[in-house]
């Protein structure tokens, strides 16, 4: 695949289509178009379980009528369909409330280049079937050759996409982004002597396929997990000092996050509504979201709506410094757009996070440990459970006790909880383990205390 030349094949295809729909009678429109391949296979044993490959491609529409917006989506991209299509919504229009903040980014804003932020790996589409399969059955049978005690797997799958995405619209906005990623999966099983069953599971996501673990890397670490969960037991309710690690502190961060959004004001959904330059996590934390790194699973150079990609520091030292604006919670609120418009298919873009990361300190993850007389490492939290209103935050939990500045026995059905003031408030040391493999990153933390609920 030559992306240039998709790039602009596409582009010309949405510019034709946004000239139809000022033709067909719209004030303002937006075209977005994608194309792309998937592919995937899943190995139980030596059976491929499943293989799937397929094309896509779908075009979606907002379309701005007399202060209206609607919008719409398709996956014909015949022109008699989309015609059909463009009229039905223009025909809709005046059965929709008006809405004067609904409007596209002001022409001047539209100062992003794309440029090259390595996202696409060639050999992401150049890469035969038989080497993708053959890495998920080799993971698979790391997993099951790892040891005896593991007595099943939930499959090892592979996993690789690619696509070329352009946005068209009446303001002048021209983008196109190619990119693409492959993973890696593998889920190892095995019974403790109670007959539970334990998981364990690991991966590898990447851009570029040789940064991709090896087969052997990801089956073996799935079932040493696994292995470590044999046993697990409910600690003692209490409170304690607790350590998150690399893997299970992103959701922690996640959630803050989608608390300082220009939305999450409007629609009255954030506990910091009114917390800007105040302190709301301890001076460990600092938070920053930056597009401009090369390579990652977040990168990019222009944003959904057109402008200049920025590095955003959304705290610093424990200060929150900004809300994440796109174009309308910017008409709502006033905030400032901050470059971070992610685009959806056929509706509004909204904010989103790109590569998103807490600053790492400068301890080791066993240094953080290592004072700790008895405590609780999670490795992993299960379910929801977190009001943004309040900051309140509960959740189920597995990992290890501490004890004596070790990693002890597993533990697992437990939760802990704690408002998010109190948690992040509590931060007393980030370990220095930052590691990009998923977009939101985040190095192992240690919280000075949490209520955890377990046994008695």
């Amino acid at each position: 695949m030559n992306p240039e030349a998709r790039e602009q094949e596409l582009m010309a295809q949405a510019e034709s289509v946004l000239d139809r729909a000022i033709q067909l009678g719209a004030d303002d429109a937006e075209v977005s178009l994608s194309s792309g391949q998937e592919f995937s296979c899943v190995y139980r044993g030596e059976s491929l379980d499943k293989l799937e490959e397929a094309g896509n491609q779908g075009i979606g529409l907002r379309l701005f009528v007399d202060g209206r917006v609607v919008s719409g989506s398709s996956s014909d991209l015949r022109s008699p369909v989309l015609d059909r299509l463009m009229r039905d919504l223009i025909d809709a229009a005046p059965h929709v409330d008006p809405d004067e903040h609904h409007t596209l980014a002001p022409t001047q804003a539209l100062d992003g280049q794309v440029k090259d932020m390595g996202i696409f790996d060639p050999a992401t589409v150049t890469e035969e079937a038989p080497e993708r399969l053959q890495r998920a059955l080799d993971a698979e049978r790391s997993v099951r050759a790892f040891d005896t005690r593991i007595s099943a797997t939930d499959g090892a799958s592979f996993g690789a996409a690619y696509s070329t995405s352009v946005t068209a619209a009446s303001n002048g906005l021209r983008r196109a982004v190619t990119g693409g990623w492959q993973s890696l999966v593998a889920d190892a099983i095995c019974n403790d002597e109670e007959g539970k069953k334990r998981n364990g599971y690991f991966w590898s996501t990447a851009r570029r396929l040789a940064d991709l673990k090896t087969a052997n890397e990801v089956g073996e670490e799935a079932a040493r997990r696994a292995l470590s969960r044999l046993g697990a037991q409910k600690p003692a309710t209490g409170r304690y000092p607790v350590v998150f690690s690399r893997e299970a502190a992103p959701a922690l961060i996640g959630l803050l996050v989608g608390c300082t959004t220009a939305t999450s004001i409007w629609r009255q959904r954030t506990y910091l509504a009114d917390r800007l330059r105040t302190a709301i996590a301890s001076s460990a934390v600092t938070l920053i979201d930056d597009p401009l790194l090369p390579g990652l699973l977040g990168s990019s150079s222009v944003d959904g709506e057109g402008r200049s990609r920025r590095r955003n520091v959304l705290v610093k030292e424990g200060e929150l410094m900004m809300f994440l604006a796109a174009q309308y919670g910017a008409n709502r609120t006033g905030i400032e757009p901050t470059a971070s418009a992610s685009r959806p298919m056929a509706s509004q873009p909204g904010e989103g996070t790109t590569n998103l990361y807490m600053a790492p300190g400068d301890q080791s993850p066993e240094q953080l440990i290592a004072d700790i007389d008895e405590g609780i490492f999670v490795e992993g939290t299960i379910g929801f459970g977190f009001n943004s209103l309040t900051g309140d935050f509960s959740r189920g939990a597995f990992g290890r006790m501490i004890r004596a500045g070790q990693l002890a026995e597993p533990i697992a059905e437990f939760t802990v909880s704690a408002n998010f003031d109190e948690l992040f408030g509590g931060i007393d040391a980030v370990g220095n383990d930052l590691i990009w493999d998923r977009k939101t990153a985040c190095p192992t933390l240690r919280v000075r205390s949490m209520a955890v609920g377990g046994s008695g």
